[in-house]
C-alpha cells in the first residue's frame, strides 16, 4: 500500500511539474527571430538570406555607434571597398576593382551610389551624411541588369530614417583641411498623420 501511494504522489508530482512548465511556455513564448529585410538587390522587399547578390547591411545601431560623418568615412571603418579620399571634399569607392567618379559624376563611374533607391545624382561619398541614416544596403559584384552600366562594380543604397515624433530640427558644421568649410542642417518628425524628413548641407 505504501509502494502505491509512493508512485501516485510521484505521478502527481511529475503532472504538476508539466502543467507548470506548460503554462510557463503559454506565458513567455520564445521570441521570434527578426528576418533581416533588404530592398536593393530585385528593386522589391526581400529576406536576406534568400538574395543570391553578394550583400551587405550596415543598419542603424552600426551608424550610431560609429564616429564617422559622412557616408564615405563609414565605409572605411567597415572596411567595405577600396576608399580614396582627394583634397577638396572628394572620396570615392571601389568595389571588385571598379569605382564611382574621382569628381563625384555618377554617369562616368562603376558603382553606383543611391539614395532611398534613386540616383543620388553623386559618386562623391563624401558629400553623403549619416546624420539622417536608417541603414545602408551594399551590393558587391555587378547589378547592370537593374541599374545599368553605372553599377557595373556594385550598388551603394542609402535608407534614410522616416520622420516620426515632435518635429526637430538639427544643425552642425565642420572644418577641415586646405580651408573646407560645410554647415549642415535639417528638419525631421511628424505632423497629422504626415511624417517627413530632409536635410541640406551647403560647402565652402
Amino acid at each position: 500500500m505504501k509502494i502505491l501511494l509512493l508512485r501516485a504522489a510521484a505521478v502527481f508530482l511529475f503532472s504538476i511539474g508539466i502543467c507548470h512548465a506548460n503554462e510557463n511556455q503559454l506565458k513567455n513564448p520564445p521570441a521570434a527571430t527578426m528576418e533581416t529585410i533588404v530592398v536593393t538587390a530585385g528593386r522589391v522587399e526581400e529576406q536576406k538570406k534568400e538574395v543570391i547578390a553578394n550583400i551587405t547591411v550596415i543598419d542603424e545601431q552600426e551608424i550610431r555607434q560609429s564616429s564617422a560623418r559622412d557616408l564615405g568615412d563609414l565605409l572605411a571603418q567597415k572596411g567595405i571597398g577600396a576608399i580614396i579620399k582627394y583634397p577638396g571634399n572628394l572620396t570615392s569607392i571601389g568595389i571588385r576593382g571598379l569605382r564611382t567618379d574621382t569628381h563625384g559624376n555618377d554617369l562616368k563611374g562603376h558603382v553606383l551610389i543611391l539614395l532611398n533607391g534613386r540616383r543620388a545624382g553623386t559618386g562623391n561619398v563624401a558629400k553623403i551624411m549619416t546624420k539622417n541614416v536608417e541603414r545602408i544596403e551594399i551590393i558587391r559584384g555587378p547589378a547592370s541588369v537593374q541599374y545599368g552600366s553605372a553599377a557595373m562594380g556594385g550598388v551603394v543604397n542609402v535608407i534614410t530614417r522616416q520622420g516620426e515624433g515632435k518635429p526637430s530640427v538639427f544643425a552642425e558644421g565642420y572644418l577641415g583641411s586646405f580651408g573646407h568649410k560645410e554647415i549642415s542642417a535639417g528638419l525631421a518628425g511628424e505632423y497629422k498623420g504626415f511624417d517627413f524628413s530632409g536635410s541640406i548641407t551647403k560647402e565652402s
